[in-house]
Protein backbone atom coordinates (compact mmCIF):
# COMPACT_ATOMS: atom_id res chain seq x y z
CA UNK A 1 0.00 0.00 0.00
CA UNK A 2 2.79 2.63 0.51
CA UNK A 3 4.36 1.72 -2.77
CA UNK A 4 0.88 2.53 -4.31
CA UNK A 5 0.34 5.37 -2.33
CA UNK A 6 4.08 6.60 -3.24
CA UNK A 7 3.55 6.35 -6.93
CA UNK A 8 -0.46 8.01 -7.05
CA UNK A 9 1.37 10.89 -5.11
CA UNK A 10 3.69 11.49 -8.09
CA UNK A 11 1.52 10.75 -10.62
CA UNK A 12 -1.14 13.46 -8.94
CA UNK A 13 1.44 15.59 -7.84
CA UNK A 14 2.77 15.39 -11.64
CA UNK A 15 -1.01 16.42 -12.84
CA UNK A 16 -1.31 19.39 -10.55
CA UNK A 17 2.07 20.66 -12.03
CA UNK A 18 0.92 19.39 -15.40
CA UNK A 19 -1.92 21.66 -15.15
CA UNK A 20 -0.61 24.80 -13.66
CA UNK A 21 2.19 24.60 -16.03
CA UNK A 22 0.99 23.98 -19.00
CA UNK A 23 -2.70 23.93 -19.27
CA UNK A 24 -3.26 26.87 -17.76
CA UNK A 25 0.09 28.67 -19.43
CA UNK A 26 -1.28 27.25 -22.90
CA UNK A 27 -4.84 28.58 -21.91
CA UNK A 28 -6.25 26.35 -24.79
CA UNK A 29 -5.85 23.61 -27.15
CA UNK A 30 -2.90 24.11 -30.11
CA UNK A 31 -3.44 23.00 -32.94
CA UNK A 32 -0.73 20.04 -32.68
CA UNK A 33 -1.62 18.93 -29.19
CA UNK A 34 -3.43 15.10 -28.71
CA UNK A 35 -4.38 13.23 -25.82
CA UNK A 36 -1.16 11.22 -26.30
CA UNK A 37 1.05 14.15 -26.20
CA UNK A 38 -0.61 15.66 -22.97
CA UNK A 39 -0.22 12.02 -21.61
CA UNK A 40 3.62 12.06 -22.25
CA UNK A 41 3.72 15.78 -21.13
CA UNK A 42 1.62 14.66 -17.62
CA UNK A 43 4.20 11.66 -17.25
CA UNK A 44 7.24 13.90 -18.27
CA UNK A 45 5.78 16.23 -15.25
CA UNK A 46 5.14 13.28 -12.94
CA UNK A 47 9.76 12.64 -12.79
CA UNK A 48 9.55 16.13 -12.10
CA UNK A 49 7.27 15.71 -9.47
CA UNK A 50 9.47 12.74 -8.00
CA UNK A 51 12.56 14.57 -7.53
CA UNK A 52 10.29 17.87 -5.95
CA UNK A 53 8.53 15.70 -3.64
CA UNK A 54 12.40 13.71 -2.63
CA UNK A 55 13.53 17.00 -2.05
CA UNK A 56 10.45 18.16 -0.09
CA UNK A 57 10.71 14.67 2.02
CA UNK A 58 14.61 14.47 1.82
CA UNK A 59 15.22 18.21 2.89
CA UNK A 60 12.31 18.77 5.97
CA UNK A 61 10.94 21.22 3.87
CA UNK A 62 8.32 23.01 6.37
CA UNK A 63 8.53 26.68 5.66
CA UNK A 64 7.81 29.05 2.53
CA UNK A 65 11.45 29.79 1.56
CA UNK A 66 12.74 25.77 1.34
CA UNK A 67 9.32 25.37 -0.72
CA UNK A 68 10.81 28.19 -2.88
CA UNK A 69 14.01 26.17 -3.52
CA UNK A 70 12.35 23.14 -3.94
CA UNK A 71 10.10 24.62 -6.68
CA UNK A 72 13.09 26.26 -8.13
CA UNK A 73 14.72 22.69 -8.96
CA UNK A 74 11.70 21.74 -10.40
CA UNK A 75 11.09 24.97 -12.63
CA UNK A 76 14.85 24.58 -13.57
CA UNK A 77 14.88 20.98 -14.60
CA UNK A 78 11.84 21.71 -16.66
CA UNK A 79 12.87 25.57 -18.64
CA UNK A 80 16.83 24.02 -18.24
CA UNK A 81 16.65 20.09 -19.10
CA UNK A 82 13.41 19.20 -20.64
CA UNK A 83 13.54 22.28 -22.59
CA UNK A 84 16.31 24.73 -23.14
CA UNK A 85 14.21 28.13 -22.42
CA UNK A 86 16.24 29.05 -19.23
CA UNK A 87 19.31 30.21 -21.40
CA UNK A 88 17.45 31.70 -24.51
CA UNK A 89 17.47 35.39 -22.81
CA UNK A 90 19.85 35.35 -20.27
CA UNK A 91 20.03 36.90 -17.80
CA UNK A 92 15.81 36.98 -17.59
CA UNK A 93 15.38 33.83 -18.48
CA UNK A 94 16.35 32.03 -15.67
CA UNK A 95 13.36 33.64 -13.43
CA UNK A 96 10.99 33.31 -16.68
CA UNK A 97 9.22 30.74 -16.44
CA UNK A 98 10.88 28.71 -13.78
CA UNK A 99 11.10 30.86 -10.82
CA UNK A 100 8.71 33.13 -12.07
CA UNK A 101 5.82 30.53 -13.27
CA UNK A 102 6.67 26.99 -11.82
CA UNK A 103 7.96 27.79 -8.54
CA UNK A 104 5.85 30.99 -7.51
CA UNK A 105 2.63 29.65 -9.35
CA UNK A 106 2.43 26.33 -9.71
CA UNK A 107 4.32 25.49 -6.16
CA UNK A 108 3.71 28.00 -3.88
CA UNK A 109 -0.04 29.04 -5.04
CA UNK A 110 -1.31 25.41 -7.32
CA UNK A 111 0.48 23.09 -5.20
CA UNK A 112 1.01 24.58 -1.68
CA UNK A 113 -2.05 27.98 -0.89
CA UNK A 114 -4.71 25.36 -2.43
CA UNK A 115 -4.36 22.74 -0.61
CA UNK A 116 -3.51 24.46 2.70
CA UNK A 117 -6.82 26.76 2.23
CA UNK A 118 -8.99 23.20 1.79
CA UNK A 119 -7.89 22.90 4.98
CA UNK A 120 -8.78 26.20 6.65
CA UNK A 121 -11.84 26.91 8.94
CA UNK A 122 -13.65 29.33 6.43
CA UNK A 123 -15.55 26.77 4.07
CA UNK A 124 -15.01 29.50 1.02
CA UNK A 125 -11.47 30.00 1.92
CA UNK A 126 -10.73 27.81 -1.16
CA UNK A 127 -13.39 29.03 -3.57
CA UNK A 128 -12.11 32.60 -3.26
CA UNK A 129 -8.89 31.22 -4.26
CA UNK A 130 -10.20 29.39 -7.08
CA UNK A 131 -11.91 32.49 -8.11
CA UNK A 132 -9.02 34.94 -7.95
CA UNK A 133 -7.06 32.02 -9.84
CA UNK A 134 -9.93 32.14 -12.48
CA UNK A 135 -9.85 35.66 -12.46
CA UNK A 136 -5.83 35.99 -13.13
CA UNK A 137 -6.11 32.85 -16.13
CA UNK A 138 -8.89 34.64 -17.99
CA UNK A 139 -6.58 38.02 -17.71
CA UNK A 140 -3.26 35.50 -18.76
CA UNK A 141 -5.77 33.83 -21.38
CA UNK A 142 -6.38 36.94 -23.85
CA UNK A 143 -2.99 37.59 -24.29
CA UNK A 144 -2.38 34.65 -27.23
CA UNK A 145 -5.30 36.21 -29.22
CA UNK A 146 -2.29 38.74 -29.62
CA UNK A 147 0.66 36.64 -29.94
CA UNK A 148 1.26 35.11 -33.99
CA UNK A 149 0.85 31.66 -33.07
CA UNK A 150 -1.60 31.88 -30.61
CA UNK A 151 -4.61 32.00 -32.44
CA UNK A 152 -8.44 33.37 -30.83
CA UNK A 153 -10.26 30.27 -29.47
CA UNK A 154 -14.35 30.83 -29.30
CA UNK A 155 -15.84 30.79 -26.02
CA UNK A 156 -17.68 27.38 -25.85
CA UNK A 157 -14.05 25.86 -26.51
CA UNK A 158 -12.06 28.10 -24.05
CA UNK A 159 -14.82 26.98 -22.34
CA UNK A 160 -14.95 23.38 -23.11
CA UNK A 161 -10.84 23.18 -22.21
CA UNK A 162 -10.90 25.17 -18.84
CA UNK A 163 -13.70 22.49 -17.10
CA UNK A 164 -11.93 19.67 -18.76
CA UNK A 165 -9.03 20.13 -17.30
CA UNK A 166 -10.35 21.53 -13.67
CA UNK A 167 -12.84 18.58 -13.61
CA UNK A 168 -9.16 16.02 -13.95
CA UNK A 169 -7.91 18.11 -11.49
CA UNK A 170 -10.50 17.93 -8.61
CA UNK A 171 -9.35 14.13 -8.80
CA UNK A 172 -6.09 14.82 -8.55
CA UNK A 173 -5.87 16.96 -5.41
CA UNK A 174 -8.28 14.23 -3.89
CA UNK A 175 -5.24 11.32 -4.65
CA UNK A 176 -2.21 13.71 -3.58
CA UNK A 177 -3.92 14.61 -0.33
CA UNK A 178 -5.15 10.77 0.09
CA UNK A 179 -1.79 9.25 -0.92
CA UNK A 180 -0.42 11.57 1.60
CA UNK A 181 -1.27 9.64 4.45
CA UNK A 182 2.02 7.39 3.72
CA UNK A 183 5.54 8.81 4.44
CA UNK A 184 7.70 9.74 0.89
CA UNK A 185 10.54 7.68 0.99
CA UNK A 186 11.32 6.10 -2.28
CA UNK A 187 13.87 3.41 -2.47
CA UNK A 188 17.58 4.75 -3.37
CA UNK A 189 17.50 2.49 -6.65
CA UNK A 190 14.57 5.10 -7.84
CA UNK A 191 16.01 8.13 -7.11
CA UNK A 192 19.21 7.24 -9.08
CA UNK A 193 17.48 5.88 -11.91
CA UNK A 194 15.06 9.23 -12.14
CA UNK A 195 17.75 11.58 -11.32
CA UNK A 196 20.55 9.72 -13.47
CA UNK A 197 17.62 10.42 -16.72
CA UNK A 198 18.06 14.12 -15.86
CA UNK A 199 21.76 13.89 -16.06
CA UNK A 200 22.56 11.75 -18.73
CA UNK A 201 19.68 14.04 -20.71
CA UNK A 202 21.72 17.28 -19.14
CA UNK A 203 24.64 15.88 -20.29
CA UNK A 204 24.18 14.35 -23.76
CA UNK A 205 21.13 16.58 -25.09
CA UNK A 206 21.08 20.14 -23.41
CA UNK A 207 24.78 20.55 -23.32
CA UNK A 208 25.62 19.88 -27.03
CA UNK A 209 22.79 22.38 -27.96
CA UNK A 210 23.21 24.86 -25.46
CA UNK A 211 27.42 24.52 -24.16
CA UNK A 212 26.99 27.38 -21.85
CA UNK A 213 24.28 25.24 -19.88
CA UNK A 214 26.97 23.63 -18.38
CA UNK A 215 28.23 26.47 -16.07
CA UNK A 216 24.73 28.17 -15.45
CA UNK A 217 22.67 25.18 -14.56
CA UNK A 218 25.13 23.67 -11.95
CA UNK A 219 25.61 26.89 -9.93
CA UNK A 220 21.61 27.61 -10.21
CA UNK A 221 21.09 24.22 -8.61
CA UNK A 222 23.74 24.21 -7.00
CA UNK A 223 23.09 27.39 -4.41
CA UNK A 224 19.26 25.58 -4.35
CA UNK A 225 20.82 22.44 -2.92
CA UNK A 226 22.91 24.50 -0.45
CA UNK A 227 20.18 26.33 0.63
CA UNK A 228 17.93 22.68 1.26
CA UNK A 229 21.08 21.20 2.79
CA UNK A 230 21.27 23.60 5.43
CA UNK A 231 17.35 23.90 5.32
CA UNK A 232 17.92 20.39 6.17
CA UNK A 233 20.25 21.31 9.06
CA UNK A 234 18.11 23.76 10.92
CA UNK A 235 14.57 21.74 11.04
CA UNK A 236 13.15 18.72 12.98
CA UNK A 237 12.24 15.40 11.36
CA UNK A 238 9.30 15.09 9.04
CA UNK A 239 8.67 17.81 6.24
CA UNK A 240 5.53 20.06 4.91
CA UNK A 241 4.15 16.81 3.04
CA UNK A 242 2.73 15.72 6.74
CA UNK A 243 0.21 18.83 6.77
CA UNK A 244 -1.69 17.55 3.77
CA UNK A 245 -2.34 14.05 4.95
CA UNK A 246 -5.39 14.43 6.80
CA UNK A 247 -9.02 14.24 5.53
CA UNK A 248 -10.75 17.22 3.73
CA UNK A 249 -14.28 16.98 2.95
CA UNK A 250 -15.32 15.97 -0.66
CA UNK A 251 -17.36 18.62 -1.48
CA UNK A 252 -14.48 21.21 -0.84
CA UNK A 253 -12.28 19.85 -3.85
CA UNK A 254 -15.74 21.09 -6.25
CA UNK A 255 -14.58 24.82 -5.05
CA UNK A 256 -11.60 24.11 -7.95
CA UNK A 257 -14.51 24.48 -10.21
CA UNK A 258 -14.18 28.67 -9.46
CA UNK A 259 -11.20 28.71 -11.53
CA UNK A 260 -12.90 28.04 -14.71
CA UNK A 261 -16.28 29.86 -13.67
CA UNK A 262 -14.12 32.97 -13.44
CA UNK A 263 -11.56 32.45 -16.20
CA UNK A 264 -14.59 31.55 -18.50
CA UNK A 265 -17.13 34.42 -17.34
CA UNK A 266 -13.96 36.93 -18.44
CA UNK A 267 -12.88 35.45 -21.08
CA UNK A 268 -16.44 35.96 -22.20
CA UNK A 269 -16.55 39.83 -21.36
CA UNK A 270 -13.04 40.30 -22.91
CA UNK A 271 -14.10 38.43 -26.56
CA UNK A 272 -17.85 40.44 -26.05
CA UNK A 273 -16.27 43.84 -25.31
CA UNK A 274 -12.99 43.63 -27.58
CA UNK A 275 -10.27 43.97 -25.30
CA UNK A 276 -7.42 44.69 -26.32
CA UNK A 277 -5.10 43.87 -23.48
CA UNK A 278 -1.62 41.92 -23.93
CA UNK A 279 -1.52 41.15 -20.48
CA UNK A 280 1.48 38.72 -20.86
CA UNK A 281 3.89 41.78 -20.41
CA UNK A 282 2.14 43.01 -17.03
CA UNK A 283 2.65 39.87 -15.31
CA UNK A 284 6.24 39.39 -17.53
CA UNK A 285 7.07 42.55 -15.79
CA UNK A 286 6.21 41.61 -12.53
CA UNK A 287 7.04 38.16 -12.07
CA UNK A 288 10.22 38.34 -13.49
CA UNK A 289 11.79 40.60 -10.99
CA UNK A 290 9.71 38.74 -8.08
CA UNK A 291 11.15 35.40 -9.28
CA UNK A 292 14.57 36.55 -8.43
CA UNK A 293 13.71 38.29 -5.49
CA UNK A 294 11.73 35.59 -3.88
CA UNK A 295 14.47 32.99 -4.66
CA UNK A 296 17.27 35.48 -3.00
CA UNK A 297 15.17 35.93 -0.09
CA UNK A 298 14.43 32.16 0.15
CA UNK A 299 18.57 31.59 0.34
CA UNK A 300 19.06 34.29 2.74
CA UNK A 301 16.34 33.21 5.51
CA UNK A 302 17.43 29.84 5.82
CA UNK A 303 20.97 30.92 5.60
CA UNK A 304 20.39 33.10 8.54
CA UNK A 305 19.19 30.21 10.60
CA UNK A 306 21.15 28.48 13.14
CA UNK A 307 21.25 24.65 12.94
CA UNK A 308 19.69 23.11 15.52
CA UNK A 309 19.33 19.53 14.27
CA UNK A 310 22.02 17.20 12.73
Amino acid sequence: MKTIKNILLVLSTGYIFFFFSELLFWARKRPDDSLGEWTMTWLAYSLMAFVFLYLVSRFRVKNIWALFLAGAVFGWLGEGIVVQTTYESLPLSISFTALAWHALITVWIGWYAIRKSLRASNPFSTLKLSLTIGLCYGLWAIMWWFEPDGGVSSVAEFATFSFAAVILAIPAYWLADWSSSESFHPSRWVSVVILSMFALMFFFIVVPTVPLAIIILPILLGLAYLGLRWNRLTEADGSMLTNFNNPVPAWKYFSLLGIPVAGVSFYALAALLNFQWQTNWVLYLITTPLGFTLFGVSLYNIWRRKSVAV
